[in-house]
């Protein structure tokens, strides 16, 4: 205790010291922290106030991107337009090799794949050309710019006014599909490949492990019921679709 009170003594001291003369050549010893924080609140928050009272953003900080996020913006969509037209690509690759999509939005993926089928062949007579995976690229890239991609299907968002998550969101129009609401086996604009495969088949098999399970109430399983018979359904497309030729 005595300790204490010679440190609170020395500390009282020598703040009453510097209010006195403004100055002291004898070092602080702050022990008790009521101390310290009024000795730092008398000399430091005054010039502190001063120095950046005044500092103003440059440009308001939520305002658009700039500088490094202006970069990394751009660096992001070029790599999301670059991987959309790499899939796009592989789809048509794949339908090529007699796999083709399925889903509600498949006859109208085919119809643009066979458009650009008939592009690449029609030529007038003479040598036949070689068709290189740029003119590919070229005749796809418009189709391209309106795919989202998903974990379990495509999204070919070409007309808002026929997406099924907007018309259950009640929007009448948007940038992007409302991944959250999407329903891709009743979508008029998605698609499902075989890529998207191992996610419907394990969408199955946990369906089916819960519906076995005596723990889900009688009244969830009949919810659980439906989307398992949904995934067998989308499962069993893709499976009868990889091996038919259009």
């Amino acid at each position: 205790m005595a300790g204490i009170a010679q440190c609170r003594n020395r500390t009282r001291d020598h703040l009453a010291s510097i209010s006195i003369t403004g100055s002291t050549t004898e070092p602080v010893h702050p022990c008790l922290p009521e101390y310290f924080n009024e000795y730092a609140s008398r000399d430091l928050n005054a010039p502190r106030s001063q120095a950046f009272g005044q500092f103003q953003y440059p440009t308001p900080p939520l305002g658009r991107p700039g500088g490094a996020q202006a970069v990394f913006h751009h660096e992001w969509k070029k790599g999301e337009a670059k991987e959309k037209l790499k899939r796009t690509v592989e789809a048509y690759r794949q339908f090529e090799q007699g796999q083709l999509p399925v889903g509600p939005g498949a006859d109208a993926l085919l119809a643009a794949f066979r458009a650009v089928e008939d592009e690449l062949t029609d030529h007038e007579p003479g040598p036949a050309k070689v068709v290189t995976d740029r003119q590919v690229e070229l005749l796809l890239k418009k189709k391209a710019s309106v795919l989202h991609l998903s974990a379990a299907n495509y999204c070919w968002f070409e007309d808002p006014a026929k997406a099924l998550c907007l018309k259950l969101a009640g929007a009448k129009s948007t940038a992007a599909p409302l991944a959250g609401l999407c329903d891709s086996s009743r979508c008029p604009q998605a698609t499902h490949h075989l890529v998207h495969r191992s996610v419907w088949h394990a969408a199955a098999n946990n369906g089916a492990v819960l519906l076995a399970s005596p723990r889900i109430p009688a009244g969830e399983k009949e919810r659980m019921r439906a989307e398992h018979e949904r995934s067998m359904r989308v499962l069993q497309e893709i499976d009868k679709a990889a091996g038919k030729a259009g």
